[in-house]
């Protein structure tokens, strides 16, 4: 799986790069790899293309297999205390997908790809996960539901770096991303089956409103407990950092 998605994020990041190519007077090429998150199971590519000597413009892809859930530790601070939750949070993960378009202004006396930046950029993010939801009807059937989730989001934000040019030829490239905070908005929408034959409409109301309670920062839930289904459509703020990446690459 991991080799099949590398191949894919290639293909896409050259792909890019040809078309710019045809279309505007490159004055340099670089691919980089981050090579700080990769202990954390995060992989990401980026290329980059010299427009002028202040300007370039890059786009960077990021796959991130089996990540933890999102605000987990603060679920589990909340839910701590039931069984159930936890374990519904720690086996939680997400495979995660981002396309990273990139405007990068170059300041100082060197000249782009070399020197102190300043980027803009704005961020595309993909996830899917699964999880097993356990709950215990009042009829002391207990119910472990297979829950599919897809999210999508876009967000923006602006970064700071610096990159230098080493080697006999200047083509070995060191990246460093010092801070880059962004912002933007999430949604998602979750489904999952079970027999829930022995729940009345109380046991699913409630199924509903513990659902629809958990607290997450500056998201709304919305659950549907129908026979056999639960739905859930949620959304809200989504923000992230890209910060202390170092990245290496090759200038061509």
């Amino acid at each position: 799986m991991k080799k099949t998605l590398y191949v894919l994020a290639l293909c896409c990041l050259f792909g890019f790069g040809n078309t710019l190519r045809a279309q505007l007077p490159a004055m340099g090429n670089i691919i980089k790899y981050n090579i700080t998150p990769t202990a954390f199971g995060i992989y990401t590519l980026q290329y980059e293309m010299v427009l002028n000597p202040k300007q370039s413009i890059a786009i960077g892809l990021g796959i991130a297999p089996n990540i933890d859930l999102p605000f987990k530790e603060t679920l589990l601070n909340i839910y701590g205390d039931n069984a159930e939750a936890v374990a519904a949070i720690n086996s939680t993960s997400f495979t995660a997908f981002n396309i990273t378009p990139e405007y990068r202004f170059y300041v100082g006396g060197k000249t782009a790809p070399e020197g102190f930046y300043l980027a803009s950029y704005l961020r595309y993010t993909h996830m899917t996960h699964e999880q097993v939801y356990q709950f215990t009807s009042s009829s002391g059937k207990v119910h472990t539901p297979l829950i599919n989730t897809t999210f999508n989001g876009v967000g923006a934000g602006e970064m700071m770096g610096v990159q230098w040019l080493l080697g006999a030829k200047d083509n070995i490239v060191l990246d460093w991303w010092i801070l880059g905070p962004w912002i933007g908005v999430m949604s998602g929408h979750s489904h999952g089956t079970d027999d829930m034959s022995d729940m009345d409409a109380e046991d699913r109301a409630k199924l509903e409103s513990d659902i629809e309670n958990t607290p997450i920062p500056l998201w709304t839930i919305d659950a549907t407990v129908g026979n056999d289904v639960v739905d859930v459509d949620l959304g809200g703020g989504f923000y992230g950092l890209r910060a202390m990446g170092l990245c290496i690459g090759i200038k061509f």
